[in-house]
Parts: C-alpha cells; structure tokens; sequence
C-alpha cells in the first residue's frame, strides 16, 4: 500500500496495488507508477509505502494529523481497512466513486464537513505543503 499527499488538497491518500484506475494525483499516475516514485531507488518526498498493519496501529500517520488527514481511499482499499477507520471520520474519506479530481474531492470534503476542512485549512480553503525535489533536502534539513 502507498500513502501519497495530494497538494491541491493538503490531504492524504492511499492505494494499494489491487486499484487499477487513476489517482487523484492525476491521469496516468495508478499505483505501479507511485510505486515507482516511492520506491524507485530514490523515494520522492510526499509519498510512503506501507502495510495493513500500519493503518491500524494506534500512532497512524500520527505526526500528520492522522486519519483527519486522510482525504481519498479507493473503495475496496476502504472497505478492506474499515475497521482501522474511525467511524466519525469514514463516511467522510472519499473514494474513486465520490471524486478523483482534487477539486472535486474538495468539494466532497467541505460537503461532509471531513476534519482536514476545519483543522488544517485556512478560511476554508487547503494550504497546501511545498514539497522539496526527489533528491533535495527539506529546507530545516540544509542548515
């Protein structure tokens, strides 16, 4: 499974290798191409590979936000996980039926009131990180 941020929407996404369509990260990323990107040689910043087990721990994606960071799951990648889901925050993480343009999952995650809407944007609106190139640091990192 792969975690990825989706910058247009300061969110989280997931997918494993069983998602043959389009990610929100646009027309022909699908997960053999993120995959690639994430563990390539070279790991790209924004992306992590990671296990069931993962998502189901307790500290999740905690020094992110957690699972009120996580903005778009495919279906049967949700489904399968449900039980690690909080269930104040499942209906409320999309899936490729729901939206797969981010401007569409924005319009998803405002409708459900998701928690990334109140607890990570600004006025209503994502803020989204800058991520460094593949092989740079992060600017703290530099000094």
């Amino acid at each position: 499974m792969l975690l990825f941020y989706i910058p247009q929407v300061d969110g989280i996404g997931l997918v494993d290798r069983t998602y043959k369509g389009i990610t929100p990260l646009g027309e022909g990323l699908t997960f053999s191409k993120l995959a690639a990107e994430a563990c390539g040689g070279v790991q790209g910043h924004g992306y992590m590979g990671a296990s069931i087990g993962t998502v189901r721990s307790k500290k999740f994606q905690m020094g992110d936000g957690g699972w009120d960071r996580i903005v778009w799951i495919h279906q049967d990648l949700k489904k399968q996980i449900a039980d690690a889901i909080p269930e104040e925050v499942y209906e409320k993480i999309a899936t490729e039926d729901d939206a797969i343009s981010p401007k569409d999952i924005i319009q998803f995650l405002t409708a459900k009131k998701h928690p990334i809407v109140e607890k990570f944007w600004k006025n209503g609106k994502p803020v989204p990180v800058v991520l460094p190139a593949p092989t740079e640091d992060w600017p703290e990192d530099k000094k």
